[in-house]
């Protein structure tokens, strides 16, 4: 029994077993592993083992070659590039592996930055969760701990390559535990360094989040910005263009009017309350480029370096103030800024030299910033005076643009008369229909028909001058093609109508008004060092000029339409509502009377054109049997309070609330 038993045994084949699975080991036994035998032993001084320890070399060596050979692919496999560096580590230990590896491994065992974004992107919009970076945020710190573990301090460009994959992701706490790191390390902060992080917590803010959980996470990156921008100003780190565009995003969510305030006094040298002076905080200071300086002059802390204000950090602090609700500062700063008054040539304390004595020569002379508007600008300022319910505002700054613009309308037509196209500057402001909206919503918000009737007027006069232009400029088309002087585009018409016209600034409270140009800075971190406020405008492209002029004109016509809809549903509510006052034998105001006094039906019936329910059925009836029929008198007694029908011609529009049918005179209720 028991030898039938033992020769049914089997031994298994090697097949049958599963694979061997290999253990990583952490830093400090790669370095057990990797020391080499104590002196004297032996071992060591026998010849046969060198012979065994040229297999091991031959071996360690080709496996570093294998993993400097991945390196120096340009997207190898992140994953092939880790095992290959934890194999070399067995060999190596920690400390001696050659630092060029561990930089390259630092860069090469992720994924890239962009192909994370979207890989995370895809994730959220299916509904889940992106995952996968907390593996690569935990080969980064393995990496940085074998740095520093062996005896080397990490570079900055390395900290800055783990940034990137935090930025990509909106790892917002790791990337300021990285950014504190590196500040532990006594590193030079760069403006890529603040770049980078603000990166972090602006992506983080528009990742969404559990509304409960919103107000703590403005609270928490709140404090990291204002972390930044202190350590900023105390390493003497000059802004860039791309760092103010970022703390803006990040400002607009937080509304510190303190912070505010702060960027704009360190980075262009702003101060809200003098908008046209210098900040107090400069005053005893000198320009940090001045070339004559004299020893007395060398005590003094230099000015810093302040960015040009440029018209997108222009419009951007404007949306900022009206967003804030705060329209002093913004209407303030709008005319200081586009309006500066003449700068003196002494200093900053030269204001009243006749009752102060003479300024003092060692202040620094103050530049005013100076911006030229655009429809941006415009759209800006009366989007926030709309909110605000500042009419009278409002319809000021309308007028305003409609004056620029047409002083540019003219300026340009003289040009294409005698300048040759390339030296022709693209126009800066024109009238579209999200200029007259802001205007027209606020005066149907507070029913105020006046101010209604005056954005319809000016609404047909911007689409007079419209088709005007549109006939102007493709006349001048015809002439430059005849004249050989301009060369038009290959495409049909029907082609240029199909392409993507420029749009307005997105509506989102994270978007600002910088472009990727006004953004760029130079290698060194800092911005470029240009005198002029704005960037240079574009050359004419007289094709894009027609298409924008016919886009506007089409988008104008289909406001007056809605504009005449409703003043005239407007209108009809104010009869309808006085109406009933007057059926009822109330008094009604009358501006020329000056005081409440009642009226007659007959009186009411004859100046604001006023037909019952009633009569304007039968009317309609009967002109349908009859066009030449006279309709019958109007019936003195039952009149309802319902007007269900009501002229849209503007003169009836215009005396609708007027007893005397005359524009000057108005009838209302107080």
């Amino acid at each position: 029994m028991a030898r039938r038993c033992v020769g049914k045994l089997r031994l298994a084949t090697a097949s049958n077993f599963a694979p061997a699975r290999s253990f990583h080991l952490t830093a400090s036994r790669y370095d057990s592993l990797a020391a080499p035998p104590p002196d004297g032993s032996p071992v060591a001084s026998s010849s046969s083992t060198r012979t065994r320890a040229s297999p091991i070399k031959a071996l360690r060596d080709r496996r570093e070659a294998e993993l400097r050979s991945l390196l120096s692919l340009k997207c190898p496999s992140p994953h092939a590039v880790w095992a290959g560096y934890l194999e070399l580590l067995q060999f190596y230990g920690a400390s001696a592996v050659p630092r060029e590896i561990h930089q390259g491994v630092l860069r090469k065992c992720s994924p890239s930055p962009a192909h994370l974004r979207m890989v995370a992107a895809k994730r959220r919009a299916e509904g889940g969760r992106f995952k996968d970076s907390h593996l690569y945020e935990t080969r980064f710190r393995e990496v940085i701990r074998n740095i520093r573990a062996s005896g080397q301090t990490p570079s900055l460009e390395d900290y800055h390559c783990v940034l990137e994959l935090f930025v990509a992701v909106g790892n917002h706490t790791s990337a300021m535990q990285v950014f504190g790191e590196i500040t532990e390390l006594g590193l030079a902060r760069k403006s890529e360094t603040y770049s980078l992080c603000l990166q972090a917590l602006a992506h983080r803010l528009a990742l969404p989040v559990w509304h409960l959980d919103r107000p703590i996470l403005v609270d928490e990156i709140s404090g990291h910005c204002k972390r930044i921008l202190d350590d900023m100003s105390l390493s003497n780190v000059p802004y860039t263009a791309r760092n103010v565009d970022l703390v803006f995003r990040i400002l607009k969510e937080t509304m510190s009017m303190e912070a505010f305030s702060h960027l704009l006094k360190h980075a262009y040298g702003i101060d809200l309350a003098y908008p046209d002076r210098s900040p107090l905080e400069f005053w005893d200071q000198k320009e940090g480029d001045s070339s004559a300086a004299t020893l007395q002059d060398a005590a003094t802390p230099a000015l810093p370096t302040r960015l040009p204000f440029s018209l997108a950090a222009f419009n951007t602090a404007l949306d900022y103030l009206g967003r804030a609700g705060n329209v002093s500062k913004m209407i303030q700063l709008f005319e200081v800024v586009t309006n500066p008054l003449p700068s003196s040539d002494q200093s900053y304390a030269d204001e009243d030299d006749d009752d102060f004595g003479v300024a003092d020569p060692q202040v620094a002379p103050y530049r005013p910033p100076h911006v030229q508007p655009n429809t941006t600008t415009f759209h800006t300022l009366l989007r926030s005076l709309h909110k605000a319910d500042h009419l009278v505002l409002a319809r000021h700054y309308l007028l305003l643009a409609f004056e620029l613009e047409r002083q540019a309308s003219i300026r340009l037509r003289k040009l294409v008369k005698f300048t040759p196209p390339a030296e022709i500057p693209a126009p800066r402001l024109a009238i579209t229909r999200s200029l007259i909206l802001p205007v027209f919503s606020a005066a149907n918000d507070n029913k105020n028909t006046e101010l209604m009737r005056w954005a319809l007027r000016k609404t047909l006069k911007a689409i007079k001058w419209k088709r005007y232009n549109l006939s102007y400029f493709e006349g001048v088309r015809s002439k430059w093609i005849e004249a050989g002087i301009y060369q038009p585009p290959t495409l049909t018409e029907a082609e240029m109508d199909e392409e993507p016209l420029p749009l307005g600034p997105a509506s989102s409270r994270f978007s600002t008004f910088f472009n990727p140009s006004s953004s760029r800075v130079a290698e060194d971190g800092s911005a470029s060092a240009s005198t002029t406020s704005s960037a240079s405008s574009q050359p004419f492209n007289i094709d894009l000029h027609i298409n924008l002029l016919r886009r506007d004109l089409d988008a104008l016509v289909e406001l007056q339409s809605r504009i005449e809809d409703v003043l005239a549903r407007t209108v009809q509510r104010i009869k309808e509502r006085l109406g009933r006052r007057v059926w009822k034998n109330k008094n009604i105001f009358l501006r020329d009377a000056g005081d409440r006094v009642p009226v007659s039906k007959d009186f009411w019936r004859e100046h604001v054109k006023y037909r019952p329910q009633s009569q304007a059925g039968a009317q309609s009836a009967s002109s349908e049997q009859a066009p030449s029929e006279t309709p019958p008198s109007h019936s003195q007694e039952g009149a309802p309070p319902h007007v269900p029908h009501t002229a849209r011609d503007p003169q009836d529009m215009q005396a609708a609330t007027s007893p005397s049918g005359s524009p000057a005179k108005s009838t209302s209720v107080s």
